[in-house]
């Protein structure tokens, strides 16, 4: 009888151990972030007391997935580039993402190498290049480029997030803060081909194709720009302003990417303006 009890029991335990993890919470305060800066913190909240809880194989990169893009989110929708105390801000919430948010999902906790690990370190880190002096800027460098040199080669490295490491890479290259700088970073030429080869994408698995992926049309028209090439440009935003205000009405957008769209349409309408 006892040993029939204490069999159950681990069976019990087993059974536990193996469910699925709980996200209706989380998601439901996800798809509040663009609320208040109070939801996008609650929604982080949320997905980190699932990693807590010792999310496993894929819930642990979903629970991951959460609590980083509400970082993400919260750190380029309520903080400014301008401005001490917002820049503060920003610099360190990214440099928390790539630093310790991200590590939840690195290969010795997930047992393999995985693009969302690598998308969300890189794109973390030039977020916070953004925000930092030059000096710092040229310190973060070598853990960027080790970021795409790695993830770019592992299975849907080119594929997650809509081709997100193509874009980060293509935001590395075209930027004329490189100019000068040692190895030939500086290359508009190939910062375009790399953005339209993001927006060539299929989409990874549970994710979304690159043409869905506002991000990556207002990357290729600051690539143009930056090649003296503003008519293309312009062609290129107007159908983003045509396109994507159009989804987010028809409900296309995928929740995980709906907030970071408007957002993104925004910006295009004042690169726009400069053209």
């Amino acid at each position: 009888m006892v040993k029939t009890q204490l069999l159950a029991a681990l069976a019990l335990g087993l059974s536990m151990s193996a469910q699925a993890a709980d996200f209706t919470t989380a998601d439901a305060k996800y798809a509040l972030r663009d609320t208040s800066i109070a939801a996008a913190q609650e929604a982080r909240a949320a997905y980190k007391a699932i990693l807590d809880q010792g999310a496993k194989d894929a819930d642990l990169i979903r629970a991951a997935e959460g609590y980083l893009r509400a970082t993400i989110f919260e750190g380029n929708h309520y903080y400014t580039t301008v401005g001490d105390t917002d820049r503060a801000a920003r610099k360190k919430i990214f440099n928390d993402c790539w630093k310790v948010g991200v590590e939840a999902i690195n290969e010795k906790n997930l047992g393999f190498e995985s693009p969302v690990y690598y998308y969300y370190r890189a794109a973390c880190i030039a977020y916070e290049a953004e925000v930092s002096t030059p000096f710092q800027r040229l310190a973060l460098l070598p853990d960027l480029n080790k970021s795409l040199e790695a993830g770019l080669p592992t299975q849907g490295g080119r594929t997650y997030e809509g081709g997100g490491l193509l874009r980060v890479k293509a935001a590395v290259k075209g930027n004329p803060e490189a100019i000068g700088l040692p190895g030939g970073i500086y290359n508009p030429d190939e910062a375009l081909k790399l953005i339209d080869e993001a927006l060539e994408k299929d989409a990874y698995p549970g994710n979304a194709e690159g043409a869905l992926f506002c991000e990556n049309f207002r990357r290729k028209i600051i690539t143009l720009k930056e090649l003296k090439r503003p008519g293309d440009a312009k062609i290129v935003a107007d159908q983003a302003l045509t396109d994507f205000p159009a989804y987010l009405e028809e409900g296309l957008i995928p929740e995980f990417i709906r907030a970071e769209t408007v957002d993104c349409v925004k910006h295009v309408t004042a690169l726009k303006a400069t053209l």
